[in-house]
């Protein structure tokens, strides 16, 4: 597979020794670009704080790295991001020992979910421009994650007299079907275009991105002197569906969060459960017709 095929291409990566024969190998092994994407920055970054070919790294460097990183978050996932490169050279027999096996890895903090009060949202939603409108319902009404919501293309909804469904491929490539309560769909079916990817870049070619989109409600929400973000819309959707419907796995299904999945693998969802679920989250009143 030729280098200039794999994600993250932006990133001068040719001092970094074996990296593209790793990322090939990673896409064959079903890695989400996103993950390939992350791990090119992250040995980025680390080529230039060493100076040298990152695959000559010592033990000694890597912890001199790490404790230069400015919070236990940066160290949480950049280590995250650079060990299984090491394990890779180890592995195929081109270093002879890991240097990172011994990173230390925080433990990631557990945080309350902090869902965005209605009255904030409803209010949002009515003023919204028709570019963060669809965005703000897609996520605040089937908690789609940013990444899910740039995804979409047109053909990946799905009306029927049951219900309306968007296709989305989650974290790890996860493929699901996500319920739209129908007058979310009325709202945003104009503002679509006939076919292709649902929403494109002001400026540049292609769709926009997971980060174009959290930046844009981000800087919307801050105009209006909101602190929250697009990812409470999410934590919403997931408190007001287990309030109301008192179903653990309905909501996980709906969120498409994998680590439920294995408590309860021989349950199912029943489709109608699931429209019937985001049909009943209330809703502002302009747009309740």
């Amino acid at each position: 597979m030729r280098p200039n095929y794999l994600p993250g291409g932006s990133y001068t990566t040719e001092f970094i020794g074996h990296l593209d024969e790793h990322l090939s190998w990673m896409l064959r092994c079903g890695r989400a670009e996103s993950t390939i994407r992350s791990r090119r920055m992250v040995l980025t970054w680390l080529a230039e704080f060493l100076g040298h070919d990152p695959a000559t790294a010592t033990a000694t460097e890597l912890d001199l790295w790490q404790a230069q990183l400015p919070t236990l978050d940066a160290v949480r996932w950049q280590t995250a991001v650079i060990r299984p490169y090491y394990a890779y050279l180890h592995a195929r027999g081109i270093r002879p020992d890991n240097p990172a096996q011994l990173l230390p890895r925080p433990k990631a903090r557990r945080r309350i979910p902090r869902p965005i009060p209605d009255d904030r949202l409803f209010a949002a939603v009515v003023e919204a421009p028709p570019r963060i409108l669809p965005w703000l319902l897609l996520a605040g009404w089937s908690g789609l994650r940013a990444s899910e919501v740039a995804g979409v293309h047109v053909e990946d909804f799905t009306v029927t007299d049951d219900g309306v469904w968007v296709r989305v491929i989650g974290k790890g490539d996860a493929e699901r079907q996500v319920a739209v309560p129908r007058w979310v769909w009325d709202a945003i079916a104009p503002l679509l275009p006939p076919s292709g990817p649902c929403w494109r870049r002001v400026y540049g070619e292609g769709p926009v991105t997971g980060k174009q989109i959290t930046d844009n409600v981000r800087f919307y929400f801050q105009r209006r002197g909101m602190t929250e973000r697009l990812h409470s819309l999410r934590h919403r959707v997931a408190t007001a569906v287990l309030r109301q419907e008192h179903d653990v796995r309905l909501t996980q299904e709906l969120l498409g969060h994998a680590n439920l999945a294995t408590l309860h693998v021989y349950t199912q969802i029943q489709s109608a459960e699931m429209v019937r679920a985001v049909e009943r989250l209330p809703r502002p009143d302009r747009l309740a017709s």
